[in-house]
C-alpha cells in the first residue's frame, strides 16, 4: 500500500513539474570557453567582469563578447579573492589576499595598490563593496573584521562586527548604510564609519546569499539550512519567508526582479527558482543551460521587469522571460 502511495505522489510531482511554463529563451552568448570562478555584471548589464580558471581577469562587452580590458597577468596578485567593477564602469578593483589593486578602465592603467589587514595578523580579504559614488569602499576579512575606507580622504576605520568570515556586503543607494552577512549567521545593518549596528538578525547557520532590491526597500537573506527571509531594509522587520516542499534548499545567489514582485534564486546545483516574494510562493524551478557538470549561476541582471539574465560558471549568458510568471 505504501508503495502505491509513493508512486501516486511521484506521479503528481512529475505532472506538476511538467505544467510549469518554459521561461528560458536560451543561451544568447558565451563570453569564454574557460571556466569562470568569479563573475559580475556591470550595473547597467552591458559588461561583465570575470576571473577565469586560468587566473585571468577580463572585462567583456556582453553584446558582442569582445574583451574591453584585460588585467596584465604579471600584475595579478594570486590568489585573487574578488573582482569588482564600479557602477560607472570606470574603476576595476581586484583583491588579493591582503592587497587591493585599483585600475582605471578607460586608461587601462593601474592607479594604486592599497594594503588592507584584519585584526588577526593572518586574516585575508573575503569580500568587497563599493558605493555608487566610488568614494566608499568596504573590505571584509575572513577573521570577521571589516575595513571602511574613504577613497577620497584616504581614511580607514576597522572594526570587528563578526566572529567568522564576512562573505556578503551590500550598500544602499545612498552609500551611507550597508549590510553585512557572515559565516557566523549574523546579518546586520550599519551606518558607514560607525561600529554600532542599527539592527541585527542571528540565523542558525552561515549566510549563503544576501541581496538588496533595486529601490533599496527590501533585503533578502538565506542561511545554510532552512531560513530564507525577506526583510524591510531600513527597519530589519521580517516581511515574508519563502515556502517550498523540499526539505533542504541552499541558495548561492539571489536577485529581486524590479517592479514585478518576483525574486530569483540559484542553488549550488544548476537550478534557478522564481518566487513571489510577498507571499513566499515558489512559481517554479528550472535547470540552466550548461556545458560542464556542476556549473552554477555566478550573477544575475534585470534589464526590465519582464526579463532576467544569468551568467553561469561556463561563461554562458542566458535570458529568462519572467513576465510569464508575473501573470500567473
Amino acid at each position: 500500500m505504501s508503495r502505491l502511495i509513493s508512486l501516486a505522489w511521484l506521479a503528481l510531482f512529475l505532472v506538476g513539474c511538467g505544467s510549469q511554463p518554459e521561461i528560458s529563451k536560451g543561451v544568447t552568448s558565451q563570453l569564454t570557453q574557460n571556466g569562470i570562478i568569479l563573475g559580475h555584471f556591470s550595473k547597467d548589464g552591458k559588461w561583465s567582469v570575470t576571473l577565469d580558471s586560468n587566473a585571468e581577469i577580463h572585462i567583456y562587452d556582453n553584446a558582442n563578447q569582445s574583451v574591453i580590458f584585460s588585467v596584465p597577468k604579471d600584475k595579478i596578485k594570486t590568489p585573487v579573492k574578488e573582482v569588482l567593477l564600479s557602477d560607472d564602469k570606470k574603476m576595476l578593483i581586484v583583491a588579493g589576499e591582503n592587497l587591493i589593486s585599483i585600475w582605471s578602465v578607460p586608461k587601462q592603467k593601474l592607479i594604486t595598490n592599497v594594503p588592507f589587514a584584519g585584526v588577526s595578523p593572518l586574516a585575508s580579504i573575503s569580500a568587497l563593496a563599493l558605493s555608487h559614488s566610488n568614494q566608499r569602499l568596504l573590505v571584509a576579512m575572513d577573521d570577521g573584521s571589516l575595513n571602511m575606507a574613504d577613497l577620497f580622504t584616504k581614511l580607514n576605520n576597522r572594526f570587528m562586527p563578526h566572529t567568522r568570515p564576512i562573505e556578503h556586503l551590500a550598500f544602499d543607494n545612498s552609500g551611507d548604510y550597508f549590510v553585512t552577512g557572515a559565516q557566523d549567521g549574523l546579518v546586520a545593518l550599519w551606518q558607514f564609519a560607525s561600529p554600532e549596528p542599527l539592527y541585527e538578525h542571528q540565523f542558525s547557520h552561515r549566510v549563503t546569499s544576501l541581496t538588496v532590491s533595486h529601490d533599496g526597500k527590501h533585503l533578502f537573506v538565506s542561511d545554510g539550512l532552512n531560513a530564507q527571509h525577506v526583510l524591510d531594509f531600513e527597519s530589519g522587520k521580517q516581511l515574508s519567508e519563502l515556502k517550498y516542499m523540499a526539505r533542504f534548499k541552499m541558495f548561492r545567489k539571489a536577485k529581486f526582479i524590479s517592479d514585478s514582485g518576483l525574486l530569483a534564486t540559484s542553488s549550488s546545483k544548476s537550478h534557478l527558482s522564481i518566487w513571489r516574494y510577498e507571499s513566499g510562493e515558489e512559481l517554479g524551478t528550472w535547470s540552466i543551460h550548461t556545458e560542464s557538470e556542476g556549473a552554477t549561476v555566478v550573477d544575475m541582471y534585470v534589464p526590465n521587469p519582464d526579463t532576467l539574465v544569468t551568467l553561469n560558471s561556463d561563461g554562458m549568458l542566458e535570458t529568462w522571460a519572467v513576465n510569464v510568471l508575473a501573470k500567473k
